[in-house]
């Protein structure tokens, strides 16, 4: 260990000498001489040496030769992602990376330099990228590149010290983007009355009594309710997502869109959910309508589901058998919606004023479960083992209090602590 002048340490190979410079002693692979650099600036002294040190490292420039960045990406995936992680996540890394491949993916991997990576960052801002976004797209080019400073593919990774700064900026109004994303006591009770005579209204009535999210509900199974001890077991998902390697991890090429049941990303989603009385009921009366399609369609019931032969008691389906996928939640709330409005529409022009209009989608369902269970005074802890998230804050994150609800429990407060000692205002002569 080297020493400044002043005595500081320095670390391994570095010291200072009279003259104020510092000094790096190196060693290169194959050689027992000791090589040495100079200079005046600590930081830039040690990239010196570990440029120089990386310059010997056997073969690395013909391997950063053989890549673009682009090639390279596909082979780091092959190597170190696919077959490891699930589809899902292998889609958001190809879709992270592809947002910025039009101004790296074709550059060498030993041509790669810091200026590519802002200039990259740069232009996915001006294309309008929201900031999410840049900074996804960019922590997996870190993860790249630092794949090729290990493999000794480059002596050092273009990405390093280059950050996002956070935006400060507010768009929309936090308050109201809170209440926007609850539904309120007689929005519930208009969407359910509206529901009550379609085919999925037992789907939308679980969701908003369990905060099931809608990949969870639609990939339960009969076994997964537990009468007995009046709960639901959730471990599985039903998603759509993009292929894009083959099972030979080769790129394909055109990406194909596949249905799946997978298990969550997170530990926390595992879990099991309380039964209300009114769900328990929901329950049977939809088999009812399960069973009436199963005699309808007879042999041919399911024909089309690929997910019964490793699922074959899954609650939610198609009158045909078929798969029921989340986005067909999202159309079915929607034309409930339409229906909704237009009889409110006609009814506000006979009443002359304006139209109540509100949007509702199967996501909101879950946050309004969320503030119910915080409304009524159940721990987060508790809250966060229900609805299965990774922790507290998260649950505190995704709860949003009702104006009315903080009114009442504020008029409890002023009934018990204010005396009326606030001095009155004097009358003015």
């Amino acid at each position: 260990m080297g020493k400044s002048l002043k005595g500081k340490e320095l670390g391994s190979g570095l010291s200072q000498r009279k003259d104020g410079r510092y000094q790096a002693k190196y060693y290169i692979p194959g050689s027992p001489k000791p090589k040495y650099l100079y200079d005046r600036n600590l930081a830039k002294l040690k990239k010196k040496r570990d440029l120089e040190k990386a310059k010997y490292i056997l073969g690395y420039n013909d391997k950063a030769k053989k890549y673009k960045v682009s090639e390279w990406f596909d082979e780091w995936m092959k190597l170190y992602k696919i077959g490891r992680i699930k589809a899902n996540t292998v889609r958001g890394y190809v879709d992270g990376f592809e947002r910025g491949a039009d101004f790296i993916g074709a550059v060498r991997l030993d041509c790669l330099t810091p200026s590519h990576i802002y200039n990259m960052v740069e232009g996915m801002q001006n294309d309008g990228y929201a900031e999410s976004s840049v900074v996804h797209t960019l922590s997996i080019v870190k993860q790249l590149l630092q794949s090729a400073v290990d493999n000794q593919m480059i002596p050092m990774n273009p990405c390093k010290g280059i950050a996002i700064e956070k935006s400060e900026k507010v768009t929309v109004d936090p308050i109201l983007e809170d209440e926007s994303k609850i539904l309120q006591p007689e929005e519930i009770k208009t969407f359910l009355d509206a529901a009550k005579n379609t085919r999925y209204y037992e789907l939308f009535y679980i969701i908003l009594n369990t905060g099931m999210r809608i990949g969870e509900i639609t990939a339960l199974c009969w076994s997964d309710i537990d009468f007995e001890c009046h709960r639901i077991r959730v471990y599985k998902t039903l998603n759509r997502t993009t292929i894009y390697f083959d099972e030979g991890k080769n790129r394909l090429e055109k990406p194909e869109s596949v249905k799946q049941i997978t298990t969550p990303k997170k530990k926390a989603s595992y879990r099991w959910i309380p039964m209300t009385e009114g769900v328990e009921l929901a329950f049977p009366s939809w088999e009812k309508k399960q069973i009436a399609d199963k005699e309808k369609s007879g042999s041919s019931w399911g024909k089309e589901n690929p997910f019964l032969k490793d699922f074959p008691d899954l609650v939610f389906t198609t009158q045909p058998g078929g798969v029921f996928l989340p986005q067909y939640a999202n159309a079915e709330c929607s034309r409930i919606i339409s229906i909704i409005e237009k009889k409110e529409i006609e009814l506000a022009e006979k009443e002359n004023r304006e139209p109540r209009l509100y949007e509702v989608y199967p996501h909101k369902f879950r946050h309004t479960f969320v503030t119910k269970l915080n409304e009524s005074n159940m721990s987060p802890f508790t809250v966060s083992k229900i609805v299965g998230h990774t922790s507290v804050n998260m649950t505190n994150y995704y709860t949003h209090l009702e104006q009315d609800y903080v009114a009442d429990e504020f008029r409890k407060f002023a009934a018990k602590y204010d005396e009326g000692k606030v001095p009155a205002v004097p009358e003015k002569e």
